[in-house]
């Protein structure tokens, strides 16, 4: 349940006048917090009052402070925890459809306490990771006896990307996963993939919108060890990133392998982030200890989390190429905007959302997932620049705030 850990003041008398906005988010890791604070600054400029519910609501209040301080009293952060999904006798896990239910009347029990708290009740609830509030047994009729909000909310990883299609048993109707969507009291759902977006817009009755793919813009820390040592390891070699949560998905052992047949080469991988060891089989984690206790000469790894903002940024800026070839992933990804923010040229996989938005804007190459001769291609010819002249400031117009107010504008438009 949640409670107001920080110390900022309630909303002040000239707030009453203004509409409130909730914004939800259960999870903190990644770029979930990112997202929070760029969202609660975004809203807060745009003269909403925001009551913003995190894991983590310290992270996100000493940010708004810092980096809004003339609205910082229309802001209130609340602690709330992922509920743990119960293990029943006999039939195990509880059913997915049945804990995205209770989700949902926990998201309005948690807005409900804070709301007698501070006086007041949202105008409208954005729920960061709408993926989590979806279920193909779930419809708009259900939700709307449990959720009396009106709400629209972030769908990251549309679907019909990952799973096939779900029937109903026996009947062998279609189930749709986004049913809840048709609901009067949404004011539609986000996307960042431009092409799936466009697509959903012709199966559901409320409007879909098209979200940039924001990044936090913070001036690099020059004082960050970690980027401190990898500048001083390389010394004149070219730098090669792999940043995040680091996985089979996110090209991990493709990279290593292109490291270690590039010995040879005046280039420098860098690997850093958690390690995800549930996505890797036991042979690729013994693999990859084994790599690692090897020491390569021409490799840095840093398996620890990267704190978001300055830090991160200085990894970013310390590469001259950021590897972003994920394996079978077909959302969209920030670190194309980080890119394009500090100006550093992608490898990523071909085809994909990413993949056409790189060769669209020419970001850099594209490649077949997982193919370590071509990947060793492309470094070749990026680092020779051959006729590649990436539109950096055409991508940051794209995914940038200001194309974030647009669509929270529109998103708002019906609670005024």
């Amino acid at each position: 349940m949640p409670h107001a850990p920080c110390p900022i003041p309630f909303f002040t008398k000239e707030a009453k006048n203004l509409k409130t906005i909730a914004l939800f988010d259960y999870l903190s890791n990644g770029h979930h917090l990112a997202y929070i604070r760029l969202f609660s600054k975004t809203f807060l400029e745009m003269g909403y009052q925001v009551i913003a519910f995190f894991p983590e609501p310290d992270e996100i209040s000493k940010w708004v402070a810092l980096h809004s301080s003339e609205h910082i009293q229309n802001f209130r952060a609340f602690k709330v925890q992922e509920p743990n999904r119960p293990v029943l006798p006999i039939i195990g896990q509880l059913p997915q459809p049945v804990f995205t239910f209770f989700r949902w009347i926990d998201t309005a029990a948690a807005i409900r306490k804070a709301s007698s708290k501070i006086g007041y009740t949202p105008d409208l609830v954005f729920l960061c990771w709408l993926d989590s509030y979806l279920s193909n047994y779930l419809n708009h009729h259900i939700i709307e006896k449990i959720f009396p909000y009106a709400w629209s909310g972030l769908y990251f990883h549309p679907n019909n990307l990952q799973f096939k299609q779900h029937v109903l048993p026996i009947l062998k109707t279609p189930l749709t996963h986004y049913a809840v969507a048709q609901s009067s009291r949404c004011s539609g759902i986000a996307l960042l993939n431009e092409i799936e977006a466009r697509k959903l817009q012709n199966k559901v009755n409320n409007p879909v919108f098209i979200f940039p793919d924001i990044a936090d813009e913070s001036s690099p820390d020059p004082d960050y060890v970690v980027a401190q040592k990898i500048r001083s390891q390389a010394g004149t070699r070219k730098i090669v990133g792999l940043f995040g949560l680091l996985s089979k998905r996110k090209g991990l052992l493709t990279l290593l392998e292109v490291a270690e047949k590039s010995v040879n080469e005046n280039w420098f991988f860098v690997f850093a982030g958690p390690l995800n060891e549930v996505d890797l089989s036991p042979e690729d984690f013994a693999k990859i200890k084994n790599i690692v206790e090897s020491k390569p000469s021409n490799c840095f790894f840093h398996f620890e989390s990267i704190p978001e903002g300055a830090k991160f940024n200085a990894l970013i800026n310390v590469c001259d190429v950021l590897f972003a070839a994920y394996e079978n992933f077909n959302s969209s990804s920030n670190i194309l905007t980080k890119a394009a923010i500090f100006e550093k040229l992608v490898i990523v996989s071909e085809g994909f959302c990413i993949g056409e938005r790189v060769k669209n804007f020419q970001l850099g190459l594209t490649i077949p997932q997982g193919n370590v001769r071509k990947c060793i291609e492309a470094l070749n010819n990026l680092f020779n620049l051959t006729q590649i002249k990436p539109d950096f400031e055409g991508y940051r117009r794209f995914h940038s705030v200001e194309q974030l107010r647009k669509e929270f504008n529109a998103i708002c438009h019906k609670i005024g």
